[in-house]
């Protein structure tokens, strides 16, 4: 996978999430709460990633029904919505709440580093920096308001693909709905 796909709606919301709650765990630091499972609802900020979903509605909008919902059921499975399209619902597994606030990266090609600072139990800064076919990225951000049913979070993601350098800011804030996930919500 290359850095523009990295930086691709999908894994760019995977990566932003991930950096936003993903912290080294060191015993002697602070640590957040832990997340609680189950389903939670994430807001974007204002971000090219809401752009592109909000682009993606009105594009939909345009689409004979059967096709509309066929989409709509796509993109619900990976939590996104078309009505809501500046809100991702995520799936929280008891595994994930287990490991919550831990970088946690399935891409065996991505080699990534991290940095936690506590400021308290509730907020903390984060940096990290990924390394993948040549190209980096790296970001740096703030959760805040941490607890077990919400957070927020901002981060700015700069990084070099294919020559050209790419910068984004990202800002959310969850909050957990509830123990359980609707049929077909895919985890992250």
């Amino acid at each position: 996978m290359q850095m523009k796909k990295l930086l691709s709606t999908g894994l760019i919301y995977s990566i932003s999430i991930a950096a936003a709650i993903g912290v080294i765990h060191d015993a002697s630091a602070q640590k957040l709460e832990k997340r609680l499972p189950g389903l939670w609802e994430i807001q974007l900020g204002e971000s090219p990633l809401t752009a592109m979903l909000e682009s993606m509605q009105k594009s939909l909008a345009k689409l004979p029904a059967a096709q509309r919902k066929q989409m709509e059921e796509m993109m619900k499975g990976s939590g996104a919505s078309l009505s809501k399209p500046g809100v991702i619902q995520q799936c929280v597994t008891p595994e994930m709440a287990a490991r919550d606030f831990e970088m946690h990266n399935d891409d065996p090609n991505m080699q990534c580093t991290t940095s936690y600072k506590p400021v308290s139990s509730s907020e903390g800064r984060f940096t990290y920096v990924c390394k993948q076919d040549g190209d980096n990225l790296k970001g740096e951000g703030r959760i805040w308001d941490a607890s077990a049913k919400h957070y927020k979070s901002e981060m700015t993601m700069q990084g070099v693909s294919d020559g050209k350098p790419r910068t984004m800011t990202i800002s959310q804030t969850a909050q957990w709905v509830g123990p359980d996930c609707p049929a077909g919500l895919k985890t992250p």
